[in-house]
């Protein structure tokens, strides 16, 4: 089977997720407290359950296939809040996608899978996904793709390749730095050949289960008030059989799209700037921009209607924060006409990190938002939902780099001044050295609709040190707690990076 969400541990995207604490008072959430003291006096045995459906949307047809959790350490922890101890009651997780915990004490839970917990008073969760593309195989070894094909608009040196295969749901880009790459003028490729593992979803295609190879010129356009955007141009699409480790060469023609669309925005860039001190005082702005695609309708409620490849539309026109009306930008469309056009923007933000005189590792987030599409052209493009306020670790603040945290240690905020967020994700990092640069590893992943949660026993090291990203997320009717790998539009998502801290 090929990685799903579940197995690639991913929450749009991009970043692991986690879940969060209490406000800046240090006052406990009213929940936190009514469920820890049931968990003491209740005394009432329950048993966890939950189910891994995932379905594979292709064009050749919808399959659910089971994820298989045999492997996966399954644990339920219950903490005392009188003594702040956790206790645990091992699980077990099976190959038929189940999993189960018996005799648990009501109240709330840590549910552990693998690095990931959830934080819940429910005892039976949906471990599910919905995927786009059928069940296949990733590619992990090099394998060589090479293409001669004419038809090309002569190429502008700002134009770019797209690659992706609908029916196996594969995915990528092809920009400069191969061979073969074209020159500007050209209006053919001549041997361009790109490793295929370097793909963003590197499916493996098979030619008698229904894959196509499409090879997609993005090009270099000006709305009609003078904006620079990239859109789906021309298009290659040609059969292809790949074997892992093997090269492949394919031919063709690029030809226009007969459909067409446009897609015009009013992005208010200096909204989602003006939000940069609150996911750190020091973070650095970095990137800002825009992406329209089309998506199976099975996939509105799923991880994969995010936009992303094959895009229809590219925006990132310069390196500014200021506002930008874009006018009309057209496109040409190869997707079907009936897929659900959706659209994505987002702003990123770094901080660096450094253990001692090693090299610094720069951690990236950022600020975004998925809609339809529709949505984007309908109203101003601005944030949902902001980041969380007042981070705290234990009840010192969160910016400042701490040592002495404890082993058991809680983080706290507040709710974000922008938007309502429906739940929270917090990611544990934690810092390192490798020749001479820190390295930085996801230690844990916490969901909770709180604004508190308590590491829980092994997230946190004696003579380590770590640094927590928080998110706070917008997606009404969907609870990322209980079902983590379920997606729904709208949604909107943005982090907090707190300082380094050590127990």
């Amino acid at each position: 089977m090929q990685k799903s969400l579940i197995s690639l541990g991913l929450l749009v995207g991009m970043a692991g997720v986690g879940c969060g604490g209490l406000d800046e008072a240090g006052a406990v959430d009213s929940a936190v407290a009514g469920d820890t003291t049931s968990q003491v006096t209740q005394g009432v045995i329950t048993q966890v359950t939950g189910t891994s459906p995932v379905v594979f949307v292709a064009m050749s047809g919808n399959e659910t296939k089971p994820y298989d959790q045999s492997a996966t350490s399954v644990v339920a922890y219950t903490r005392d809040s009188t003594t702040g101890a956790f206790t645990a009651y091992p699980g077990t997780g099976s190959a038929d996608g189940t999993i189960s915990v018996p005799n648990v004490p009501s109240g709330r839970i840590y549910l552990k899978l693998g690095s990931r917990y959830l934080v819940s008073t429910s005892r039976a969760f949906d471990l599910g996904s919905t995927e786009w593309g059928r069940d296949g195989t990733f590619v992990s070894q090099p394998t060589p793709v090479t293409v001669s094909a004419t038809g090309l608009s002569p190429w502008q040196s700002e134009d770019y390749l797209e690659v992706y295969s609908l029916n196996a749901g594969a995915f990528g880009y092809v920009n400069r730095g191969v061979t073969g790459f074209p020159l500007a003028g050209a209006t053919s490729l001549s041997g361009l050949s790109f490793n295929y593992a370097d793909m963003l979803n590197p499916v493996l295609l098979d030619s008698s289960r229904g894959d196509l190879f499409s090879l997609a010129q993005m090009r270099l356009q000006t709305s009609a008030n003078g904006v620079p955007y990239r859109a789906m141009h021309k298009v290659l699409v040609t059969s292809m059989t790949q074997v892992e480790g093997q090269p492949v060469t394919v031919s063709g023609t690029f030809t226009q799209p007969v459909a067409t669309g446009t897609f015009a925005v009013d992005w208010r860039r200096s909204a989602f700037e003006a939000l940069r001190t609150q996911v750190n005082p020091g973070a650095v702005s970095t990137y800002n921009e825009i992406w329209m695609s089309a998506r199976p309708a099975a996939l509105s409620s799923a991880f994969a209607s995010i936009s992303g490849q094959p895009l229809l539309v590219k925006l990132n026109p310069d390196s500014l924060r200021t506002d930008i009306v874009t006018g009309s930008m057209t496109y040409n469309n190869p997707l079907p006409a009936t897929w659900q056009k959706v659209a994505l923007v987002a702003a990123g933000f770094t901080k660096s990190y450094a253990l001692g005189s090693a090299t610094p590792y720069t951690m990236s987030v950022d600020i975004r938002v998925d809609q339809e599409a529709s949505a984007f052209t309908a109203a101003p493009v601005q944030p949902l939902v902001g980041p969380v306020q007042a981070p705290l670790v234990n009840t010192r603040g969160a910016f400042q780099d701490l040592t002495g945290v404890g082993t058991d240690a809680s983080l706290r905020w507040s709710k974000p001044l922008v938007g309502t967020a429906t739940n929270y994700v917090v990611n544990i990092y934690r810092l390192g050295t490798s020749n001479g640069a820190t390295t930085v590893t996801r230690v844990a992943a916490l969901h909770t609709d709180l604004q508190s949660v308590y590491l829980p026993p092994g997230v946190l090291q004696a003579g380590q040190t770590y640094f927590a990203e928080i998110q706070s997320w917008y997606q009404p009717g969907s609870d990322l707690a209980t079902s983590p790998y379920k997606r729904a539009l709208p949604r909107a998502r943005a982090s907090v990076l707190t300082g380094m801290f050590s127990p």
